[in-house]
């Protein structure tokens, strides 16, 4: 059936049903509700079909024209050996608009030229249904040819009061959440994710409790009681979850913020952790905390240090806003060093392609490269160059 005239169809009941409904608003008995209800839910549930159908198929033309373009790179992508030691630079992508749409990746993909081997995406915990393992979202990185990556918030105050009566108080619950979790306390939780991350039997980048080391951003942070030693016990009780629902797919990223002292006091261990991952984001001067900071002054301190801890490190979040500086130059110098001074260690590199981020700031900042035309084409060059594809 073609699909306008499977609309026709669907819009003609539709146009009944609404019928139905203001007579029965009118007051012409209580006999109808049974029947409207019945015709109701099937003619929606039928319009939804032929919705998803159109939906689906659009997705697949695209989907496929794009895992045909990393067909050169499945044997990595598809292997978990390849993943922990790859033998090209591994390039990543984050867009605002997920979980939500692809759109924003798809028009970033375009501008670059380049189809992005990792896409990342940020999930919280908690009760809501978006706070649970992303089964469609993975799928749907997968079907486009990539690897998901996911950073895995705990935002312990989300889980819901009222079902939670062994939680502390919402206002209490902040303080010492990371010996809560490796006391067992959000199993509840973390059980059923590992299983869901082990049913999708693909690799998948887990970058659990970033940033852990940061007094000032977030509450699992130690300016809430949480000692190094509180995290280290926490992340092992978390990847022994995994382990044991059967979760050997996952590739653990430890992810510290490199310019916080003694962050290696957090580190988990070298048999919990595939990955190192840090944020390079350059604020340039939109506060009084910032100033602009090129790619090298960012990482060079910490460098030596993740060096020593032989794995491969990941930017998981790269990018500089525009306020202060040169963002053509910011690249530059970041690909240059990227190929001169960090050569040995820097294995994996996703834009944080966000435009519109107020987490940090009252007006909305915009991380995304092509908003500077000359940094555009100098990334969508370097990708070119760099790129297994």
């Amino acid at each position: 059936m073609r699909a306008r005239k499977r609309y026709q169809i669907a819009f003609f009941a539709l146009g009944w049903l609404i019928a139905i409904g203001v007579l029965f608003q009118l007051g012409l008995g209580e006999g109808f509700q049974s029947i409207y209800d019945a015709v109701s839910s099937r003619t929606l549930r039928m319009a939804q079909s032929f919705s998803d159908a159109e939906g689906n198929a659009l997705r697949s033309v695209r989907h496929t024209s794009r895992s045909e373009y990393l067909t050169p790179m499945r044997p990595t992508l598809s292997s978990l050996d390849a993943l922990r030691n790859p033998s090209h630079m591994l390039f990543g992508a984050y867009d605002g608009g997920f979980p939500n749409t692809f759109a924003g990746l798809e028009k970033f993909e375009a501008q670059m030229q380049y189809k992005f081997p990792i896409i990342s995406f940020y999930v919280a915990w908690g009760d809501k249904p978006n706070e649970q393992f992303p089964t469609r979202m993975v799928e749907t990185i997968d079907r486009m040819g990539s690897v998901p990556m996911i950073t895995w918030e705990p935002w312990v105050v989300d889980f819901d009061e009222g079902i939670r009566k062994n939680l502390y108080p919402e206002a209490e619950r902040e303080y010492g959440s990371l010996a809560a979790i490796a006391r067992g306390e959000y199993d509840f939780y973390i059980v059923p994710w590992a299983k869901g991350a082990a049913g999708y039997h693909k690799p998948i980048f887990l970058r659990f409790a970033h940033e852990m080391n940061d007094p000032y951003r977030y509450p699992w942070g130690p300016q809430n009681g949480n000692r190094p030693e509180d995290f280290i016990a926490a992340w092992r009780h978390v990847h022994l979850i995994f382990q044991k629902m059967g979760a050997d797919n996952v590739l653990w990223v430890w992810s510290p913020h490199i310019s916080m002292p003694w962050f290696e006091y957090y580190y988990p261990g070298r048999e919990f952790v595939d990955w190192i991952g840090v944020g390079v984001l350059n604020y340039g001067n939109v506060a009084s905390w910032s100033r602009w900071w090129s790619f090298h002054q960012i990482l060079e301190k910490a460098y030596p240090a993740l060096l020593k801890l032989e794995k491969p490190i990941m930017i998981c979040e790269f990018g500089t806003l525009t306020k202060g500086g040169n963002a053509y130059e910011w690249y530059r110098q970041a690909f240059y060093h990227i190929d001169h001074t960090y050569r040995r260690g820097v294995r994996a590199i996703v834009f944080f392609n966000q435009e519109s981020d107020a987490t940090m700031s009252t007006a909305a900042l915009n991380w995304s490269v092509t908003q500077d035309p000359t940094a555009r084409s100098l990334v969508a060059e370097q990708l070119a160059t760099h790129s297994a594809l």
